[in-house]
């Protein structure tokens, strides 16, 4: 399966400070003369597709960045170009996840395969690809549990659960082992934010931090993580909810005090996202139920520019009749910054006044929590 894009991480968006050159080299002398290298990755939450044919077997991509950014490499050797591999995305590619950063990146392969392509040197790829052989059989462990999961039934699904648990556990092991082992690496750091998740226990999460070098702890994504870190103790049921104003599909401005005096759900949210689009399902039914009494559902969206179409065409096709904003700037949402947002679908239930009351609520519980707290009609 062809994964053009990964959903960019949230601690590697990029800000607006300045740019630096980076250079990705490819030693690829086994490939036919006609094959194309396509370089994919996301910047300022637009999705960049960079191509580059060889010269004398060298393959040479360059561009502008402020920091280490996720980033794919795809060969097409079959002349079948971008759009038809897009056609035939869900077939097995030739492709290599990897990391660009300023400064040279070079690769070489003594194959026709890229994913076959080994990093000259060390840096941040050579660290990355040590880890991940690290975790690989608890990856593709992890994996097969989760194709047989789709078609287990309830007992089956229960004792699977377990298994994928007990493998979470044995990965968070791995990395806090390589944090500890590596404080100098910047997928230390990368692997700290996966490590710590969505909602960090900040009394184990902030030692582990200042533990890593003061060069990983000066990059900016490092800063960001920090701040989200900090930003924890803001965002927690009892606290104000931070105040915004966004557009909505029609680019009227919407003020998140405009809905005091009501119960609102702020869903952060994406038309991309599959497991949001299957919790809009459940948001239908209980908007529906609760929309007379006193409660309404504001749509925060993380879909791209080159994704206002699919975000409107979402909203219609999953019935979402209730206020949709978005900057259409991806991950870098303002609104998704502010609450630090770093997966979705995430939520914060807020009450008349403005106050969060419960955070990240799961739907099956959401219903029962409006029951408590909203007035019987």
């Amino acid at each position: 399966m062809l994964l053009l894009f990964v959903a960019a991480v949230p601690f590697m968006s990029v800000s607006q400070t300045k740019d630096s050159l980076f250079t990705v080299r490819i030693n690829a002398a086994k490939m036919p003369l006609t094959a194309k290298i396509y370089l994919l990755y996301q910047k300022d939450g637009k999705k960049i597709v960079d191509s580059a044919t060889q010269g004398n077997g060298i393959f040479v991509f360059k561009g502008k960045i402020e920091r280490p950014i996720y980033a794919t490499l795809v060969c097409d050797t079959t002349n079948i170009g971008f759009l038809g591999m897009l056609k035939k995305r869900h077939d097995k590619q030739d492709a290599l996840r990897m990391y660009i950063y300023p400064g040279q990146v070079a690769l070489k392969t003594s194959s026709q395969v890229i994913a076959n392509a080994r990093f000259v040197g060390k840096g941040i790829n050579s660290d990355y690809f040590k880890l991940e052989q690290i975790l690989r059989p608890v990856t593709e462990q992890r994996n097969k549990i989760s194709e047989l999961m789709e078609t287990a039934d309830k007992a089956n699904s229960v004792l699977l659960n377990k298994k994928l648990d007990s493998l979470s556990l044995i990965k968070k092991a791995i990395q806090l082992k390589f944090i500890n082992g590596n404080p100098g690496s910047f997928i230390a750091l990368s692997a700290l934010q996966e490590y710590a998740g969505p909602f960090p226990d900040l009394v184990v999460i902030e030692p582990i931090f200042k533990r890593l070098s003061v060069n990983v702890r000066n990059m900016p994504s490092a800063k960001e993580f920090w701040k989200f870190l900090s930003d924890q103790k803001g965002l927690n049921p009892g606290t104000l909810a931070p105040v915004f104003v966004q557009n909505d599909t029609s680019g009227k401005p919407i003020n998140l005090t405009s809905f005091r005096g009501k119960y609102v759900l702020i869903d952060f949210w994406a038309s991309w996202c599959g497991p949001c689009r299957d919790t809009n399902i459940e948001l239908v039914k209980i908007y529906n139920e609760f929309k007379g009494r006193n409660f309404t559902i504001l749509g925060i969206s993380l879909d791209g520019l080159d994704g206002k179409d699919a975000w409107l065409k979402a909203i219609e096709d999953d019935g979402l009749n209730w206020t949709q904003v978005s900057d259409l700037k991806h991950w870098e949402n303002a609104v998704a910054k502010l609450y630090s947002i770093r997966k979705i679908p995430q939520s914060f239930l807020i009450d008349p006044q403005g106050v969060i009351i419960a955070r990240d609520i799961e739907t099956k519980n959401l219903g029962e929590k409006l029951k408590q707290v909203l007035p019987v009609e």
